[in-house]
């Protein structure tokens, strides 16, 4: 039994000097096969520069395709693409949807694993070529458009010593994030959800109308864009968002151990928790599977507790005496594998943990869901055997997120506050496969749904029944369904995605 457990160990031990530690890089965007495309197109909207992509059209698939960063490709097939390359094109676009009665959907960084931009007939304004990005200095706010990824806004906020709680993996959108809600890096100094910290916003309404979208300027709509997501009734096309000071000191301690070992790494975490202020350390634990295990190799050596505290701070020693009690801990001491105090950038941070050169497969097919609770380690505990037994590729994996710091805010359609979210994600490379990964990842909901206070937009799978509906309070939903009625009683943008139209049917 004992070389049975230093055998294991030292297997562990190999994830320290490899990428495999970017598993927490779950969500990526593709190549972007929409700009290399140079062929002239038939159709024309009037006042559009930008492409009009039609089904008639011989690259009409490619462009589709394009719209969904992962190659699990909704079955849903709009009438037009328009590549918009500015705001008036977005406008005239509206227009002309809204004359000629077709259905509009909205595509940023097109990563929302649903691939809710894409739906049947109507149309999808592809917004990804508008990437503008301005930050005021004096007033710390960064105003940028919709095609904006998380490394662009990093990178600029950070010449003017300035952040932003951007997504974790460097190439996704950072409006469809926002708008959604937004578990960001740095979330638990940087307000919670980085929907919050979104204070103004340029929308085009279903009348094609260009407005001003803040506390004081169309309030009810301020309301709507923080939180709202894919069911929102309108266009952004610009963002104002509140950013940060720049953290000093970026500091990370990580510790790796078996699955078995799960109750040792979260009694730990509870301990640490309980007898520390960490309130201020970004805390996840991921659930996954050695990389390098042969498929021999039975489920409970191979599945391994992957345990991260992240301390963003103005100086070394304080971002150090954060982390110091999970030093203190037996996390240190029965952990395979420990790597504690590592300083970082933020762009080094996205590039150790969140890398885009993530192994074979990151890319492939995908589906997730997700709970927003007050234990996750309960959750973890819960999951733990269903992924241990029964998860059907290597790359399924479950990650929590704690220390959440969430508000319920009056002007905001956010609904939930949590300590922690936990999401199971499913990832695979065979369309034969499909039905293996959506059942484990079906059988997933009625083991973490218990625990679920309510559930975060970006990462629903509306395949289940009212999965969209249970991401808002009762009272925010209705009121998100009154403001609809408001500003598009037409019906000119496509609502969330139904669980008839995300099966296909």
């Amino acid at each position: 039994m004992k070389q049975k457990m230093t055998s294991r160990r030292l297997a562990l031990k190999q994830l320290a000097s490899t990428a495999a530690l970017g598993v927490l890089a779950t969500l990526r965007c593709g190549p972007a096969l929409a700009a290399s495309i140079g062929k002239l197109y038939g159709t024309r909207i009037p006042g559009v520069q930008g492409k009009v992509i039609s089904k008639q059209d011989s690259n009409y698939e490619l462009w589709r395709q394009a719209m969904v960063w992962h190659k699990s490709k909704p079955k849903r097939y709009p009438e037009l693409i328009v590549q918009a390359q500015s705001v008036e094109d977005v406008v005239a676009a509206v227009e002309y949807a809204a004359h000629n009665k077709l259905k509009v959907s909205m595509r940023a960084g097109g990563h929302n694993s649903t691939g809710t931009s894409v739906r049947h007939g109507g149309m999808v304004i592809d917004l990804s070529a508008l990437r503008d990005v301005l930050i005021d200095t004096s007033k710390q706010i960064a105003s940028i458009q919709p095609g904006v990824r998380s490394l662009q806004l990093t990178r600029a906020a950070e010449k003017q010593g300035l952040s932003f709680p951007v997504p974790h993996c460097p190439s996704v959108g950072v409006s469809g994030f926002a708008l959604g809600g937004g578990i960001g890096l740095n979330y638990a100094q940087h307000g919670g959800m980085a929907t919050h910290s979104i204070v103004g916003a340029e929308v085009v309404t279903a009348e094609g109308k260009l407005v001003t979208v803040n506390a004081n300027e169309n309030s009810d709509l301020f309301w709507a864009v923080r939180g709202a997501g894919p069911g929102f009734f309108g266009v952004v096309t610009r963002l104002h968002l509140q950013l940060y000071p720049l953290p000093k000191a970026i500091m990370t301690s990580s510790y790796i151990a078996p699955l078995d070992d799960l109750e040792m790494v979260t009694s730990n975490l509870e301990k640490i928790r309980k007898e520390n202020d960490v309130s201020r350390v970004e805390l996840l634990v991921v659930l996954t599977q050695h990389p390098e295990a042969p498929p021999e190799v039975p489920p409970e050596e191979s599945k391994i507790c992957f345990f991260i505290a992240f301390a963003y701070e103005d100086s070394v020693a304080e971002a150090r005496a954060l982390l110091e009690p999970f030093a203190r801990s037996d996390l240190a001491v029965k952990s395979a594998v420990k790597n504690e105090f590592v300083e970082f950038s933020m762009e080094e941070l996205h590039d150790k943990y969140f890398s885009l050169r993530d192994p074979a497969g990151r890319q492939g097919r995908y589906i997730v869901d997700n709970v927003l609770t007050n234990d996750g380690s309960g959750v973890l505990h819960a999951l733990a055997d269903h992924f241990r037994n029964k998860a059907p590729t290597k790359d399924c994996h479950i990650l929590a997120s704690y220390n959440m710091n969430m508000e319920h805010k009056a002007d905001s359609c956010f609904s939930w506050v949590a300590d922690s979210y936990v999401g199971c994600y499913a990832i695979w490379d065979k369309e034969e496969e499909d039905d293996i990964n959506y059942d484990w990842l079906s059988n997933t909901l009625p083991l973490m749904d218990p625990f679920a206070i309510g559930h975060y937009p970006n990462e629903v799978e509306p395949r289940h029944t009212d999965r969209y509906r249970k991401c808002y309070s009762e009272e925010d939903w209705k009121r998100l369904a009154q403001l609809r009625n408001k500003y598009d009683p037409s019906g000119v943008f496509h609502q969330y995605l139904t669980q008839s139209e995300a099966r296909g049917v």
